[in-house]
């Protein structure tokens, strides 16, 4: 069969499916977390991945990345149901227990026979297929020496050698798929070494020392607000501002963590002037007063969120939150203080409430001026008349 013919497919949740997903972490949790503790079955936390790549770029400056072709479509059922045993044995050097050889001879086939496909397929969106797609590949990741990350079927391997990360993929990494009815997916396959080759993994793109987001991630945020603000939607403007701040708040929130505050100040620059045009679609194109009236602060007030915003809170929240106030000794032997940017901010605000309370002040006066100046006006009418 073509692994271009096997489409993805979604599958409902049932409660049995919860009970089978748990029994299956208890089972094999505890002992990946002891041999591979940056295993994407127990973290999944892209802040420590990132941090993973930085720390081990600098001892392994190579890098090797590849990823499977249709990996659930592809996932053949009987070698699942093979490789459940295998692995477990391996990684508790363990036999499996009565209850166990049940759910994999009767529970775990009627949730694969749900399948479109003849003893193939994985359903996406269950939490029963998750821990099964990681369990499939664990053959491969038991046989990897060297550090390496994996998210799914997305795989990063370090290395101090290019020839030694290219022997691993001629000898282990192949043959292993090959062992597994699954296929190297070719046009992914990249390798180079950090700091000089751009590396995209988990939708960043790591060069220099620096993440940013790929440009691939980039123009489909883009090809999205699109879509939500085309002139042929018939929604409101609140229900569209709604959609737009659903896809802001989950891309902020993802790639708040590299460094897009340029990109993100674009992208805002690039939403506002989708949501303008959306907005003004029924109204005279003559109308020069549209694009006054509709002005950045006008759009916010409407209930538009910023990527500029999210990333501003969080790098004020996260950036200097490890830092400390310390008292370093300087060459003349007097202690100075090292101010940290917390301290700076609470200056900055002492400063503007005591030039706030300046003004009002100055306002209080000129007040009382002004109502001296009205008494004697007034005294002076009195007089007159």
């Amino acid at each position: 069969m073509k692994k271009k013919n096997l489409p993805y497919f979604k599958q409902k949740s049932h409660r049995n499916y919860y009970i089978l997903t748990s029994f299956l972490r208890r089972k094999f949790l505890p002992s990946l977390k002891k041999q591979s503790p940056q295993h994407y079955l127990i973290n999944q936390n892209y802040r420590k991945y990132l941090k993973f790549i930085k720390l081990t770029a600098k001892k392994y400056p190579f890098f090797l990345r590849f990823d499977v072709e249709k990996y659930f479509p592809s996932v053949n059922h009987q070698t699942l149901l093979e490789e459940i045993t295998l692995s477990y044995q391996e990684l508790t050097n363990k036999s499996i227990s009565r209850r166990f050889k049940k759910i994999i001879k009767y529970e775990l086939p009627k949730f694969l026979k749900i399948s479109p496909f003849i003893n193939q397929g994985l359903s996406l969106g269950s939490g029963l297929s998750h821990i099964l797609a990681g369990i499939y590949l664990l053959k491969l990741d038991l046989k990897l020496k060297l550090p390496f990350l994996r998210v799914v079927d997305d795989y990063l391997i370090f290395g101090k050698n290019h020839k030694k990360l290219e022997r691993l993929l001629s000898t282990v990494i192949v043959p292993t798929l090959e062992e597994l009815k699954l296929s190297l997916n070719v046009k992914k396959v990249s390798s180079g070494r950090f700091h000089k080759d751009k590396l995209d993994f988990l939708g960043f793109s790591f060069h220099a020392g620096y993440f940013k987001i790929s440009d691939e991630r980039i123009e489909d945020f883009k090809q999205k607000i699109k879509e939500i603000t085309y002139l042929t939607n018939k929604k409101e403007t609140k229900a569209v501002i709604k959609q737009l701040n659903n896809k802001i708040l989950g891309f902020g929130n993802y790639y708040k963590l590299s460094s897009s505050k340029q990109v993100f100040e674009r992208l805002d620059g690039f939403i506002r002037s989708r949501l303008r045009r959306y907005i003004n679609r029924n109204k005279d194109s003559y109308n020069k007063q549209a694009n006054l009236i509709l002005t950045n602060p006008a759009i916010k007030s409407l209930g538009l969120k910023s990527l500029r915003e999210i990333y501003q809170r969080y790098s004020q929240k996260n950036r200097y939150k490890f830092k400390k106030i310390k008292k370093i000794k300087a060459k003349t032997g007097k202690l100075t203080k090292k101010y940290t940017y917390s301290n700076l901010e609470q200056i900055e605000t002492k400063y503007q409430y005591g030039i706030i309370i300046k003004k009002l002040q100055d306002l209080t006066t000129l007040i009382t001026n002004i109502n001296k100046k009205l008494t004697k006006i007034e005294e002076k009418i009195k007089r007159q008349n």
